[in-house]
């Protein structure tokens, strides 16, 4: 499997990425708070047949910016300039959470460079439960939390009960007070106001490229009925509802990808038949 990890200059920033494997480029971008090993669980599965693209977003892990506001667009601005360099042609764009709503600005804005997205667990708007969760989890971090108690606050947000185990919920703790980058009170802040402000129920109707949105049973930061709603709100999007919770690439990886697959291939299909 080829790998490359690297800093890149992007918009006067300077990016962390890893780019993995061979073949059509996929391009995986994280949600709120999440760094690119969120995509540890779903990345040998999908190295098998495509290039997968993971990095930090602005705001999070080794990704540093000037420390300056910014916006959802500013991210999508980000994740294309970054694919513009690495010579990415026409990836497929699979985006989680707050991922998923830089993944709505990239296919409004730059729909002619991408081939598909790919919506997970995500939204036109977050929802009042999800603001009121992380703006408990802000106060968290004014508070000068550890690392650790401010993933307790997140947990039963984030996984379905049946998922989690004490042994598990240990593991995830040490996990989070041994990260060599935590997120500081000042990068949290800004990417959630980034995603306070993002908003794309008057525009989300006229994404034209192929879409695929991922749900999921248990969740209560990204309904099902909100991903039902963005399928029917993009023109012959597909819709999966997964038996998991936010985070249903680490719930269910091999589940995750067969969607993935069953979407790319369907895709190439239907192109080789025009």
């Amino acid at each position: 499997m080829g790998l490359i990890m690297a800093i890149l200059n992007i918009n006067n920033s300077k990016f962390y990425y890893e780019l993995h494997g061979h073949g059509v480029p996929f391009v995986l971008i994280a949600g709120l708070k999440g760094e690119h090993v969120n995509w540890i669980p779903v990345l040998d599965e999908l190295t098998k047949q495509y290039q997968v693209l993971i990095f930090d977003n602005r705001g999070v892990g080794r990704t540093i910016d000037s420390g300056e506001p910014f916006s959802v667009e500013t991210m999508a601005d980000d994740v294309m300039e970054l694919i513009n360099k690495l010579n990415l042609k026409k990836p497929h764009i699979v985006g989680h959470s707050l991922g998923g709503a830089i993944a709505q600005r990239i296919a409004k804005k730059y729909a002619d460079e991408i081939s598909s997205i790919a919506l997970c667990n995500t939204f036109a708007k977050f929802n009042d439960v999800g603001r009121k969760v992380f703006s408990d989890i802000l106060m968290l971090h004014q508070a000068n939390a550890s690392p650790a108690d401010i993933m307790d606050s997140i947990i039963p947000w984030a996984f379905s009960k049946k998922f989690l185990s004490p042994e598990l919920i240990k593991i995830i703790r040490k996990t989070s007070d041994e990260n060599l980058y935590p997120q500081s009170l000042s990068n949290y802040s800004r990417q959630l106001q980034a995603l306070y402000d993002f908003d794309s129920r008057l525009w989300v109707n006229t994404i034209n490229v192929p879409t695929l949105v991922i749900g999921s049973e248990e969740d209560k930061l990204a309904t099902p009925k909100e991903s039902q709603e963005l399928t029917v709100s993009i023109p012959e999007a597909k819709l999966v509802i997964m038996p998991t919770s936010h985070a249903s690439q680490v719930e269910q990886p091999n589940n995750f990808v067969k969607h993935l697959n069953k979407f790319y291939n369907d895709l190439t299909f239907q192109t080789r038949q025009v």
